[in-house]
């Protein structure tokens, strides 16, 4: 609420979408519900064009999502922190706003906090700090070349950028959410644009869950 002033008295078109990041790293973490979610759009009202919103979930300043996963959850193991990375990254894509990617996050990266902590290059890396942390999804070092399009998190990334370049309803649709728990579990939107209509489902446990909910037209 207080970034949406600079949309109106400011007229700015846009301002960093940081609630979105800390939703989605709070669902993703477990530190909060789905419900969650579904509170962070109702807020849209508030900006100008929420559609025009950057979204991301890491940057060079604030550090990498898989950084705050580890940070969130320490006993974490790398089969679910590739999972969980690659659901945060679903939510940023398929979410209403415009995604940002951190560049270095579809190879794994972590970093170590935020600032030059979280600035690994993609070509093999001189600095102790960067080369010492322990990458998502690979077993690959920052002292390693990291310009890898065989890793699990870049090709689930192309998929999803792929998706959203193709689907009008992903880039411009409003969102509306279907279903949401008050717990780690399911989350379901929409977004819908014209005539077409793109549902989304997650599920941010370690559950199998089943949910029923109703399909509004808009």
């Amino acid at each position: 609420t207080k970034l949406a002033k600079f949309t109106h008295v400011d007229r700015m078109p846009a301002v960093l979408d940081f609630a979105m990041q800390g939703t989605i790293r709070d669902i993703i973490s477990g530190k909060g519900s789905p419900s969650k979610f579904n509170k962070l759009l109702q807020h849209d009202i508030l900006y100008k064009d929420a559609q025009l919103l950057p979204t991301f979930i890491s940057n060079h300043d604030m550090g990498r999502f898989g950084h705050f996963l580890y940070e969130d959850i320490p006993e974490l193991n790398k089969k679910e922190a590739l999972k969980r990375s690659t659901l945060a990254h679903a939510l940023l894509i398929f979410s209403r706003g415009v995604p940002v990617i951190y560049s270095g996050d579809e190879q794994g990266f972590t970093g170590d906090g935020n600032d030059q902590d979280a600035r690994e290059p993609l070509f093999p890396s001189q600095v102790k700090s960067y080369n010492d942390n322990i990458l998502i999804g690979t077993k690959k070092t920052a002292a390693d070349n990291n310009f890898d399009k065989s890793h699990p998190l870049y090709k689930s990334m192309a998929k999803f950028s792929n998706t959203y370049r193709d689907e009008t309803a992903l880039r411009r649709g409003t969102q509306t959410v279907l279903y949401a728990d008050d717990e780690a579990g399911g989350l379901v939107f929409s977004r819908h644009h014209k005539g077409d209509k793109i549902i989304v489902f997650t599920n941010t446990s370690n559950r199998s869950v089943m949910v029923k909910f109703n399909e509004k037209s808009k």
